[in-house]
């Protein structure tokens, strides 16, 4: 090749065109880049998508584009779903029969959640107050739930509206409490403590424990009124093999068991009070009935404190059934104590939650009626109290307990079945339910925010009564839901084809020929209905701002009343006619709780349509009072400061027009004990003169609640005195126990 062809094929090359370089192609843009007619590239997700914060098309996944392919990513689907679903169940499962969470219908995670301010400010508009009982140097708080705040705020009312006051001496009850309660036997010098205190024989004091014949009567009054119509939470067998077992040196001598103390005393307590008085015997050492078995409660008390280390069911047992006896004992404060330890000692057991399924199911089933009568011992307390619930209710909780025939067989009591596929456990089930639906309403209608002003109170505005009322509606409408469900073989049949359950006046019609366990626990379960309901409505009873007429306020007032009514003409139907509830001391504070509400009924609503009736209502309380008088002497107080009340009631309703000065003039909103009266108020000399002098008035020019007698005569029904009182010499024995 000549070098002119080499130079000119050189040139050719520089002269030639250069060839494009191939575009990188997409297969297919994402959906944004193709609607935008942008460039889109191959990455997941695409680069204009992550610029522009879009979501993008190509997330990856493979789309179906042919039947075959469809079909697979629909079984792919299926299969996520059932998994998630049994994920679900199991959760669900975790936390069933989870009552109302506290504080209205939010769930438990928004409980948990709530901000600090939340209880930085609590929600005061309802009050409370700090109560001295009669006879105690230390204040007691009570909320406004509570029979004591609704009778302070009563006190006030009739405080400024009579001109009269009796004597104190002419009306201070007197209560047992006179007679030194529980305290112990004088110790021997030479006496071993410890064997005093555990052992039934050779006891310093005569006609104080009980022979065993005597223990064996008592026992088996056990299983045929507080086991059914209370709670089971004893194996009837099991229990007796237990006592039988504690008989040593030839039966002589029983070994120690705080479960059988109890027991005991629970039942001394109910037994002697079934007698009058002029017929207890010397088992009540002419004090009364109410603390009949306080020796051996004392004892079993002192063998409970070796056994808070290291609790048992049987620990838990004893709690519950010791707070069963000071409540009927009237001693509240004991009472709610005891409810403490029960709940802390049933989470140290665990049984809070639901049982394991390797675990026996009658042993299942005993741990669960242990747990909601755990549940509804606080529940009572806290109610009755005014006091915070000691359990959450946010937390989860074991299954509902078995009423099935399986189960009552197997309980270790043998009870014939009831019909209607009820049997003798499911008193205490319908029991627990209706606790649950109140709890429910109790907490709803008490943590509502009302918006009040500071230092206001419900009672101060009558639009505030209205919101609490329509908070209660849904809860009304769940209680007669409970009623519906109730087996018809535990409802108390009605004369004139009256509806059980309800308060539409009728009599009762008592089956004659029911076993009386039976009986008691239709009994019980409506009356502890229309307790609960008296409690819940009672609120919308105001002394100051009074509800509208025709307003929703004043419909549930109207319930309140119809609810104690009913409870009273069902009490004094049956201590006439039966002994169904003889001695049933829980019955004897239904009814002076019913009492003391009707009285605010009627004094508020003096020219209603169920004044007539609610004051005859009063009149048939009495004269329950009376019955119960004839065993226990609170009930003769009872009575004494009913009746002395109705005389200003009567007054109240028949000569309205003298009434002297006016609550919307004072100043409601703490309701502690004092209360400032008006100028014009204080000008009234009358006043002072009814009064004694200023002897109720203090150097500021004000009232102190605690100085009227009619409240000091009211609070000693429920509360008798401090523990101090109860057991002296109890720190000197403790220092004694330690030392042995």
């Amino acid at each position: 090749m000549t070098a002119h062809s080499r130079t000119s094929t050189g040139d050719e090359r520089q002269t030639a065109p250069q060839r494009r370089q191939k575009r990188a192609q997409v297969a297919r843009a994402c959906d944004g880049c193709r609607l935008r007619r942008t460039k889109c590239d191959n990455k997941t997700p695409c680069s204009n998508c992550v610029a522009k914060e879009r979501i993008c098309s190509n997330s990856g996944a493979p789309k179906a584009s042919t039947l075959t392919q469809a079909s697979e990513e629909i079984e792919s689907l299926k299969r996520r779903v059932k998994q998630l679903e049994a994920e679900l169940k199991q959760r669900s499962s975790e936390n069933i029969n989870l009552p109302t969470p506290t504080g209205s219908s939010s769930s438990p995670a928004q409980f948990f959640t709530r901000s600090d301010n939340e209880y930085r400010n609590p929600k005061n508009c309802w009050g409370g107050i700090h109560l001295r009982p009669a006879r105690s140097s230390n204040e007691t708080w009570l909320g406004a739930s509570s029979l004591h705040f609704f009778i302070q705020r009563l006190s006030i009312f009739l405080a400024f509206n009579f001109q009269q006051a009796h004597s104190t001496q002419q009306l201070l009850p007197i209560s047992a409490s006179d007679h030194h309660l529980l305290d112990r036997p004088a110790a021997r010098s030479n006496e071993d403590p410890t064997r005093r205190l555990t052992s039934s024989a050779e006891l310093p004091t005569t006609g104080v424990y009980l022979k065993p014949t005597q223990e064996e009567y008592f026992i088996d009054l056990f299983w045929h009124t507080y086991h059914t119509s209370m709670f089971p939470i004893l194996d009837e067998t099991q229990f007796k093999d237990h006592y039988q077992s504690l008989w040593v040196t030839g039966g002589k001598e029983r070994n120690p068991s705080a479960l059988v103390d109890i027991v005991i005393a629970m039942c001394m307590q109910y037994g002697i009070s079934t007698l009058p008085s002029n017929a207890q015997g010397t088992l009540v050492e002419g004090k009364d009935a109410l603390v009949a078995g306080r020796w051996h409660y004392w004892r079993g008390q002192t063998l409970l404190a070796y056994e808070l280390e290291s609790p048992s069911l049987s620990t838990l047992q004893c709690h519950l059934l010791c707070a069963i006896y000071l409540c009927g004992g009237s001693f509240h404060n004991m009472m709610d104590t005891a409810v403490g330890l029960s709940v802390r000692t049933a989470y140290m057991l665990g049984i809070h939650q639901d049982p394991p399924h390797d675990m026996p199911e009658r042993e299942r089933e005993m741990r669960r009626r242990l747990w909601w009568a755990v549940y509804l011992m606080d529940s009572k307390a806290g109610m009755k109290l005014g006091r915070p619930f000691m359990l959450r209710d946010s937390h989860a909780m074991p299954s509902l307990p078995n009423d099935s025939l399986d189960a009552a067989r197997t309980s270790g009591s043998i009870f014939a079945p009831i019909g209607d596929e009820a049997t003798w456990l499911s008193f205490n089930l319908h029991q627990v339910k209706l606790y649950m639906k109140v709890r429910a309403a109790y907490t709803c209608f008490y943590d509502q925010d009302l918006h009040l002003s500071n230092g206001q109170i419900v009672w101060d505005d009558s639009h505030a009564l209205e919101t609490s009322a329509e908070a209660l509606t849904h809860h009304i409408q769940g209680l007669q839901e409970w009623t519906d469900n109730v087996p018809g073989a535990l409802k108390l049949n009605r004369q004139n084809n009256g509806k059980p359950l309800s308060t539409d006046g009728t009599g009762l019609s008592i089956e004659q020929f029911a076993p009386l366990w039976l009986q008691r626990q239709r009994v019980l379960l409506e009356i502890t209905y229309h307790h609960l309901s008296t409690n819940i409505y009672r609120p919308l009873i105001s002394f100051g701002s009074k509800p509208h007429p025709g307003t929703l306020a004043e419909e549930v007032a109207m319930q309140c009343a119809s609810h104690a009514i009913m409870l009273s003409k069902i009490t004094h139907q049956v201590l006439t006619e039966t002994l169904i509830l003889d001695g049933w001391h829980e019955a004897f504070h239904y009814q002076w709780n019913a009492a003391m509400t009707l009285i605010g009924f009627v004094v508020v609503y003096q020219h209603s349509s169920l004044t007539t009736e609610a004051r005859a209502a009063v009149d048939l309380a009495i004269s329950v009072f009376d019955n119960f008088g004839a065993k226990f002497s609170v009930a003769v107080n009872a009575a004494k400061i009913v009746r002395e009340l109705c005389l200003k009631v009567d007054i109240l309703v028949h000569h309205s027009q003298l009434q002297v000065g006016s609550l919307s003039e004072l100043d409601m909103g703490s309701m502690d004990n004092s209360v400032d009266i008006s100028d014009d108020f204080m000008s009234n000399s009358s006043f002072f003169t009814s009064l004694g002098g200023s002897s109720g008035l203090s150097k500021t020019g004000s009232v102190d609640v605690s100085e009227f007698n009619f409240f000091d005569m009211a609070v000693d029904i429920d509360f008798w005195n401090s523990v101090d009182t109860l057991w002296p010499e109890f720190d000197n024995l403790a220092g004694q126990q330690i030392s042995a």
